[in-house]
């Protein structure tokens, strides 16, 4: 099953990758890995060790041959400082360029910040013209922030349409459920959920270690396969380890049965109010 316009449910997230050099052989092997594994989608931002990710993704795919472009789908994110329209546009192609590629699949903006919506997007509508970008979207935006958006996409006339918002989405963050993911649904928006596994901490917790024994599935199959129950949903966790890199694309395939999943609703319970959106 593919969501929207995205051919994979399941990618690889790249954040903390390109912040030293010391791990820099050890990233790139991960990325190499994935993609002959049969990742099929990565995730990255001109954040990420300062354009340093995206300079890895870049020697992966060299390394992967000419093809293995063709067969990906990239998405890269532009920092809310320099999305203005020619700031999108610029770090827009400066992206591109690290990563030596032609074009991204989809463009995010990173978060709000002090240019306008309509800055924003008069920087992505051209650079869809222009072919450098597939598609668009954003990133870290709650229910009130996504119709703010929106209204911004109507008053510039895009002839596009946003097609996701990536978000903070786990069993220890559900928040979201509540109206953002709700809103995300009637608005035909695909959920790009990073840091599905708790950034970590939903690894040792022992109620879901307990539930995965009982399952025959590791916690991070479990959790992973918890977040696309969500029809919307892909999901981007980030490993440097090849064990694991199998363990996540597998969950994929999982479907966790109704038992499991009221197991995993007592454990960790769905909002029953509006919370902050988490970000990390």
């Amino acid at each position: 099953m593919t969501t929207l316009s995205f051919q994979s449910r399941l990618g690889l997230g790249t954040w903390q990758m390109g912040e030293s050099m010391r791990s820099e052989v050890e990233e790139l092997t991960a990325i190499a890995s994935a993609i002959a594994m049969g990742y099929r989608l990565i995730d990255t931002a001109e954040m990420y060790g300062s354009g340093q990710a995206e300079t890895l993704i870049g020697k992966a795919l060299k390394h992967a041959g000419k093809s293995a472009r063709d067969h990906l789908q990239i998405v890269s994110k532009v920092l809310p400082s320099n999305a203005s329209t020619k700031g999108t546009i610029a770090a827009c192609e400066r992206s591109i360029k690290r990563m030596g590629c032609d074009y991204l699949d989809c463009y995010l903006l990173h978060w709000q910040g002090s240019h306008s919506y309509e800055s924003t997007l008069e920087g992505m509508i051209t650079l869809q013209e222009r072919g450098l970008i597939r598609s668009y979207g954003i990133s870290n935006f709650d229910a009130s922030d996504v119709n703010a958006w929106l209204a911004a996409e109507r008053n510039v006339g895009s002839p596009y349409a946003t097609i996701c918002n990536q978000v903070y989405y786990a069993l220890n963050a559900r928040g979201i459920e509540y109206d953002l993911l709700p809103l995300m649904k009637e608005k035909g928006m695909a959920l790009m959920a990073y840091s599905p596994l708790g950034a970590g901490s939903l690894m040792r917790n022992s109620q879901l270690i307990a539930l995965a024994k009982q399952a025959g599935l590791t916690p991070a199959q479990v959790a992973l396969a918890w977040v696309l129950r969500q029809p919307i949903a892909v999901a981007i966790p980030k490993t440097i380890h090849a064990d694991r890199l199998e363990e996540n694309l597998e969950a994929s395939e999982i479907l966790l049965d109704a038992r499991i999943l009221e197991e995993l609703d007592r454990a960790f319970p769905p909002p029953l109010k509006k919370t902050p959106l988490h970000m990390i």
